[in-house]
């Protein structure tokens, strides 16, 4: 909920004709369909309909605020809606993003401002930032349920990260905001509106290079996180840097940073367990067990997820690791699933170069502790997108991996299924899409093996080889 009066302060408005109740708080929408009652509404231009054209059904709800942009149509729109609904306050910005924007950063900073124990927590990264916010969500719910605000589903961007930020209200006491960029510079907007006080960046990786062109630029953005909240800290902020990534242990150490990970330099220091790991910082150690997930690079996710609420949040140490051993995977992430008589590891929602290693080398040892070898399970992989002009060479590497891991029953979905191949060598099938593969698959593979991994980038839709929407 938002203090109307913080309106005032933003230098997109442009209208000052309007009126609040000293003190009036309301939630803000720009999705006319989740609009309730009582509430405000931000018109955010869409590229084909004018939202103004929208808003009656709101208007009728008893929406006591209108938000929108500036323009000749829009202002003749507002003032006949204004003579409709004469109780609704109509007010004109110059962008209603860079509005939306400037009134989340109001909010967010207000709410820190009330209490020194509320934590903004950003977390960035190539790979897990996902699975960290999943993780770190589920642990805090669970002990201080309608306590936590954090981000949903993949709103991680310019939009995602204030709708996220609207949430907060009286009773919050953390955010877990989730950081999202495929292009130079958006980490530095996010912080900007967040202003986050504590936070993460989870490993760097040859992510969006079409975009960065290289991992070094990754580094740069992703950590900008970490200048962020030793800005706004004055290097006080929690801050967790991975000691075993080549690029974030270069990072340098802070009064509020801890340095974690394997490597003998780790100050928190990560040991792995056959079903979990343990972390052990400063006397204390932190565990994390779980029979839902699997291989190493996730059970580094969950205790750190432990530590993380375990260090704003001692007193519940037991709960919290009880809550971790309860934590499910969201659907199509690193999730696994039950289709006729086989099990599926199915991760269908996103795909680099060092998230395919990892998953695949945790899937090889699921399969060893079942006393199974690689040649007993069936892989499916699909193409990773957004590598730039190394994209056909990562696929080769990726596909000569899969070979040293032993995989001997494999097929390429996509238009990089020949890189695949040049890389993994004769024996590997190929189709080029999730639709010309699923007949086979389904029809003559699916029953002859027991366990199954399947992973590709969003545009494959690998989920619909099991009738998953």
């Amino acid at each position: 909920m938002i203090l109307l009066e913080n309106i005032e302060l933003c230098p997109s408005v442009m209208s000052h004709d309007f009126h609040f109740s000293s003190g009036k708080m309301l939630n803000f929408y720009t999705d006319t369909r989740a609009f309730k009652y009582p509430g405000a509404f931000v018109a955010i231009p869409g590229a084909k309909v004018n939202v103004l054209d929208l808003i009656n059904p709101l208007l009728d709800l008893g929406c006591e605020l209108i938000i929108y942009q500036d323009s000749s149509e829009n202002n003749k729109k507002a003032d006949q809606l204004s003579e409709a609904y004469p109780a609704v306050q109509f007010i004109k910005v110059s962008d209603s993003v860079d509005f939306l924007q400037e009134i989340t950063h109001y909010h967010a900073t207000d709410w820190q401002s009330q209490n020194p124990a509320h934590v903004l927590f950003g977390i960035s990264g190539s790979n897990g930032k996902t699975t960290h916010k999943e993780m770190l969500n589920f642990i805090l719910n669970k002990v201080f349920p309608g306590e936590i605000v954090g981000t949903e589903k993949n709103n991680n961007n310019h939009l995602g990260v204030p709708l996220t930020l609207l949430n907060i209200n009286p009773l919050t006491k953390f955010v877990i905001l989730e950081l999202g960029s495929n292009h130079p510079g958006e980490i530095k907007v996010l912080c900007d509106i967040a202003a986050p006080n504590a936070g993460l960046t989870t490993n760097i990786g040859a992510t969006h290079l079409e975009f960065f062109g290289d991992e070094k630029a990754v580094f740069d953005e992703e950590a900008y996180l970490y200048h962020a909240v030793k800005d706004q800290t004055s290097s006080k902020g929690f801050y967790l840097i991975n000691e075993d990534d080549s690029f974030l242990k270069t990072l340098a150490s802070t009064k509020g940073s801890i340095r974690y990970g394997s490597s003998a330099k780790a100050q928190a220091k990560v040991s792995y367990l056959k079903d979990g790991a343990i972390l052990k910082f400063d006397g204390k150690t932190y565990k994390a067990t779980n029979s839902n997930i699997t291989g190493k690079h996730n059970f580094l996710n969950l205790v750190t997820t432990v530590f993380i609420a375990s260090h704003f949040f001692p007193s519940k140490k037991s709960q919290i690791m009880k809550a971790a051993s309860e934590f499910v995977p969201t659907k199509n992430r690193s999730q696994w699933i039950d289709v006729e008589k086989a099990k599926i590891y199915l991760d269908a929602y996103n795909a680099n170069p060092s998230s395919m290693k990892a998953a695949l080398e945790g899937f090889k040892d699921s399969l060893a502790q079942k006393n199974l070898k690689p040649s007993d399970s069936y892989i499916v992989l699909g193409d990773m997108n957004e590598l730039g002009e190394n994209g056909p060479s990562y696929h080769a590497d990726l596909g000569h991996f899969i070979k040293e891991l032993g995989f001997t029953h494999v097929c390429f979905v996509g238009r990089f299924a020949k890189d695949y191949i040049k890389g993994y060598g004769n024996g590997a099938e190929s189709a080029p899409t999730s639709s010309d593969f699923r007949p086979t698959y389904r029809a003559k593979i699916l029953s002859q093996y027991a366990y199954h991994f399947v992973k590709g980038s969003r545009s494959l839709q690998l989920e619909s080889l099991f009738d998953i929407t």
